[in-house]
């Protein structure tokens, strides 16, 4: 419980500074809906990865604050606000390492996955000094 405070704090903290060199733009009619849909695929795709042992923790959860920043900067500051609060629920978090604890039979033996995993993690790597 102390480790997900910790993230939840340093994801608040990241969304706190100041905007990076490249700001996101709001895009008209990307709502709260389609942000949480995104980022609840996009945290336990980094929940699988780290469940199968494709990644760490640290890394799993630097991807994740990537994946706030991004589709943050794509939203009116009040989905912002709403995304934030979604992710740092307790429970969100804890419920997306069952899922993925769930299946970590089924999805660590799946290239689809794995490949998944990279292929984001190598974009948000990529892009993060810009979000």
């Amino acid at each position: 419980m102390a480790s997900r405070l910790i993230a939840v704090l340093g994801l608040t903290a990241t969304l706190a500074v100041p905007a990076a060199p490249v700001e996101g733009k709001e895009v008209a009619g990307y709502g709260f809906a389609a942000a949480a849909q995104e980022i609840t695929q996009l945290f336990w795709l980094a929940e699988v990865a780290s469940v199968c042992g494709w990644t760490g923790r640290e890394e799993a959860d630097k991807f994740k604050s990537f994946a706030v920043r991004f589709l943050s900067a794509h939203l009116s500051e009040p989905n912002q606000l709403a995304l934030l609060s979604l992710v740092s629920e307790d429970r969100y978090a804890d419920r997306l390492h069952v899922a993925a604890l769930d299946g970590a039979q089924v999805n660590c033996a799946s290239p689809r996955w794995q490949s998944g995993w990279l292929s984001y993690k190598a974009a948000a790597d990529e892009h993060d000094a810009l979000f």
